[in-house]
């Protein structure tokens, strides 16, 4: 779908979805959790339930090194220092005794500072590279306090300001001028230089709340904005029930193991990963007692009934499954389960694969004669180029040579001292050893460009089938008023099929119809998936789309999937080309987002007259990596 041009600029942000690939690798291998995503949000999380850490928006729109030192101290803290060497233990404890106080927030976030603090100089020790990254992160934060502690000092807002205060004091060697700050700021300077000896969460957990009990009787107002966020999401019943427990017995405290976040992601899910799999499919139709929802399974009971059926097989079930058969008319049109195996963003999806309905209008045929009229000096000029291509590849002679064919010019016996009268041909010209996979974004932005798509697929479908050259045409799209947080149903309609080698399916492709969403990362992996069961040499997917990725929780993270997705299939050696379906001169801002995508693997037509001539460039572009 095509991307909104909204009033506020920020509002239509994108990321850099190469380097936030890079940066995932880098926290899945420092994690060692090969499952955790990364995101951008507004400041520093970890998410256990997605299974996701977040670094922090704040260093976009900085200097290019700037920015990427400090999304790398961002990491550092989050894989290197959080995820080990924060305890959830303390945290819980010291969690229960402020969360009364009228300055809970404060006391928080004062804690997730001190920690911060404290791992960042563990970690600059334990790996001294990371030391560049942490002296631009403070000297980029120092600068940003400084300018927070005068505004809020000004505004009277004291929480905020003594947070800012107390930040500074940390990481700059700085006399603070007492006349300008309450008095009671200094007092709290020296309670929280304890900090500078601290080695655990539990002792910055006991400097914390000793400068909390002080000022709850001189503060009034918590904090106003939020600086640390890693605490938001940090709540997990198991840990709330152990801190209450541990509030009542703190002596047992010291003899306890900690616990740490790797800890708290790894239980979370460790009994979703005892759930992963197919197991024990059958064809089910009578006698089901139990019910499997969104990939849980739920208690049986007798009045439930069969919602879908699975791809396995059972003799005694066979008749229920031809007559299940007959209610479809194609095994393609069940639904499957997406599952993980395109990706962590589709796990909640289901999809079908199923044939185009037709659209046999007497004038929508009369359509496709007058199209293929225009086209066909295109059709005949460029398969002749690339048969005459072929020939001269496979079929001109190899002269001069020590052994092979005789020729019939001898002279060369007699006149030479090293006579080569031998020659040798070429094997004779066989069929392209290639398979096509056509994507075409169905999505709703695709309205008003969906005639000269057509026009540019029948090209695509005509100037293969003349070659003889096997391919996919398939739709795809998502089902944007049923989808839901627990599922989200998509479609890829086949125009063409591999299988139907050289048929002509100009009808299919002209019943083609823009529907609603779309998810490019999920009908490239699919593509993958289809193409990598085929034999032949070289595989090649074309995507038609006309904007960014668009479906149901998708928007976020859709760039960085569609990126990885290309990725994914140019490693399997699968070839994959992009042609942007404009109808109006693309913006820059759209070109960038879509060498973000795709690299330097996206053309674009910057109107619809162009679909057809970019179409025979880019196919002109993937037959000669065939014959050359």
């Amino acid at each position: 779908m095509t991307s909104v041009n909204r009033f506020i600029q920020f509002n239509n942000e994108t990321i850099d979805a190469k380097e936030m690939i890079k940066m995932e690798h880098l926290a899945r291998a420092l994690s060692q959790n090969p499952s955790i995503s990364l995101t951008i949000r507004k400041l520093m999380e970890f998410q256990p339930k997605t299974e996701s850490m977040s670094i922090s928006h704040f260093w976009q729109h900085r200097e290019t090194h700037i920015q990427h030192k400090g999304q790398l101290s961002d990491l550092y803290l989050l894989t290197l220092g959080f995820w080990r060497q924060f305890d959830l233990g303390d945290w819980e404890v010291y969690r229960e005794k402020v969360k009364q106080s009228h300055l809970k927030e404060f006391a928080f976030q004062l804690l997730f500072s001190a920690e911060e603090f404290r791992l960042s100089n563990l970690i600059s020790k334990q790996r001294p590279g990371t030391s560049e990254s942490f002296a631009i992160r403070e000297e980029v934060y120092v600068a940003y306090h400084e300018q927070q502690l005068q505004v809020n000092l000004n505004k009277g807002f004291l929480s905020d300001a003594l947070y800012s205060y107390l930040y500074i004091s940390l990481r700059k060697k700085i006399v603070f001028d007492s006349e300008q700050y309450p008095s009671y700021f200094e007092q709290i300077l020296e309670k929280w230089h304890y900090a500078f000896d601290s080695a655990s969460t539990g002792q910055n957990s006991k400097i914390c709340l000793d400068i909390l009990y002080f000022i709850e009787d001189i503060i009034s107002k918590d904090l106003i904005h939020t600086f640390m966020s890693i605490h938001e999401n940090l709540m997990d019943n198991n840990y709330a029930e152990k801190a209450k427990n541990s509030v009542n017995h703190e002596d047992s405290k010291e003899d306890s193991n900690s616990d740490s976040i790797e800890e708290m992601f790894n239980s979370w899910h460790r009994e979703n990963e005892k759930e992963k799999g197919n197991h024990l499919e059958f064809d089910l139709n009578a006698g089901n007692k139990g019910k499997v929802n969104d990939g849980r399974f739920e208690e049986g009971n007798e009045t439930n009934e069969i919602q879908s059926e699975a791809g396995g097989s059972s003799v005694s079930n066979k008749n229920e499954k031809q007559q299940a058969k007959g209610t479809s008319n194609k095994k393609s049109d069940f639904i499957k389960q997406s599952g993980e195996r395109f990706g962590d963003e589709h796990v909640n999806v289901t999809y079908v694969e199923k044939k185009m309905s037709l659209n046999n209008h007497l004038s929508q045929k009369e359509k496709i004669e007058e199209v293929r009229i225009q086209q066909k000096p295109y059709v005949k000029s460029f398969i002749k180029e690339i048969r005459k291509r072929i020939e001269q590849k496979q079929t001109n002679k190899r002269t001069n040579l020590s052994m092979g064919r005789l020729t019939t010019k001898l002279t060369t016996l007699v006149i030479d001292d090293r006579p080569k009268p031998f020659y040798k041909k070429q094997k004779p010209a066989i069929p392209l050893d290639a398979v096509f996979g056509l994507l075409v974004d169905s999505s709703a932005s695709m309205m008003d460009k969906m005639d000269e798509t057509k026009k540019a697929v029948l090209l695509f479908h005509d100037v293969l089938r003349n070659l003889g050259i096997r391919h996919d045409i398939v739709s795809y799209n998502e089902d944007a008023y049923e989808a839901t947080e627990k599922e989200q149903p998509n479609s890829f309609v086949y125009c063409h099929q591999v299988e139907d080698g050289t048929l002509d399916n100009a009808e299919d492709i002209y019943s083609l119809e823009a529907q609603e969403d779309n998810r490019d990362g999920l009908a490239i992996r699919w593509m993958s998936e289809r193409l990598q069961k085929r034999s032949e040499k070289h595989k090649f997917i074309l995507l038609f789309s006309d904007g960014e990725p668009s479906a149901f929780g998708y928007a976020a993270n859709g760039i960085i999937d569609t990126a990885e997705a290309v990725i994914e299939v140019e490693k399997k050696g699968i070839h994959f080309l992009h042609l942007f379906l404009s109808s109006e001169e693309p913006v820059e801002e759209q070109l960038h987002v879509f060498r973000m995508m795709f690299g330097p693997n996206t053309a674009v037509a910057k109107n619809v007259d162009e679909f057809t001539s970019q179409t025979l460039r880019l196919l002109r572009r993937m037959l000669y990596l065939i014959v050359k």
